[in-house]
Formats: structure tokens, C-alpha cells, sequence
């Protein structure tokens, strides 16, 4: 089965999730990344979340939205207010699922997810993807090692 990654990450959490997957599952990579870096500020996170909760696509530089050769593709994003953030929002508006499997990652500074991966599954699907799972992560107190175990504890049921 052959897998593509696609993400987005700010702070880097969402990064070593991805990376992590792609090397324990030989699959592609790609970052979905803002137009202009957001200045990672209070404002800037209560901003963002309130964007993400209301659906909001941010603008992004192009990213190669083609999964023609893909049988499965993972979607990773950070937890903004309780959504998937505004870039894989606009990420997903772009991108064409139709006949793929897409496994769903979030990660979050807190311990609830299902929110965001409810909306993330709701876009994907309109889109013509078939959820086939979903894991998320609370990235708080976690170093990058102790992250990247845990994705490879999370990978085993996608081999």
C-alpha cells in the first residue's frame, strides 16, 4: 500500500508526528505551509482558534494536491479551539479525496480532540474520503522522542 503524510504544524509537534509516520510507514511527505509565517503570539492563538472553530481557511502556499498513485493518505494538523487549523482547512477545501482511505492525527496542548476530528472527518468526507481511522496526541509535557514512540505505537494498526 503505498502512503502519502500531509501536515501542518507551528510549534513542530505536528512535524514530529508526521515525519515519524512517514519513515516507519516509507511514505511521501508533505507540509502544508501559511503564506506569510504567523508571529506565534497570544493574540495569534486566540485569533487562529477562533478562525478554526468557524470553519476559516487561511492562505496557503501551494501544495500538491494530487493523490494519483496513493491508496491511503494521512492528514495531520495541530488542535486550534477545538477544530483542525486554518490551513489544513484550506488544505482539505483544495484537495480531491475521492476513492482514498484517509487516516486522520491531530495534536494538542490538551486532552480532547474529538471535536476537531468530527470536523476533519465531515470535510474530508464531503470530499470524497473514507475515514480509516483517526489518533490524536496531547503534546504538552511531551518531548519529541517520547512523541515520536508514541506515533510508533500508533503506526502498527496501519501496516
Amino acid at each position: 500500500m503505498k502512503n502519502l503524510v500531509v501536515y501542518y504544524s507551528l510549534t513542530e509537534k505536528t512535524h514530529v508526528v508526521a515525519q515519524t509516520l512517514a519513515k516507519e510507514l516509507g511514505a511521501d511527505l508533505r507540509r502544508v505551509e501559511d503564506v506569510e509565517k504567523p508571529d506565534v503570539s497570544l493574540w495569534f492563538i486566540v485569533r487562529g482558534g477562533f478562525a478554526a472553530m468557524r470553519g476559516v481557511e487561511s492562505e496557503i502556499k501551494p501544495v500538491n494536491t494530487d493523490f494519483q498513485g496513493y491508496d491511503r493518505v494521512f492528514v495531520g494538523s495541530p488542535v486550534w479551539g477545538g477544530s483542525p487549523s486554518t490551513p489544513i482547512n484550506a488544505f482539505i477545501a483544495k484537495a480531491d479525496f475521492t476513492g482514498k482511505e484517509v487516516v486522520l492525527f491531530m495534536t494538542m496542548g490538551s486532552d480532547d480532540a474529538a471535536g476537531a476530528i468530527k470536523k476533519m472527518s465531515e470535510r474530508t468526507e464531503r470530499k470524497g474520503g473514507k475515514i480509516a481511522g483517526s489518533f490524536a496526541f496531547s503534546t504538552g509535557k511531551v518531548t519529541g522522542e517520547e512523541l515520536a514512540a508514541k506515533t510508533r505505537e500508533a503506526v502498527q494498526r496501519y501496516r
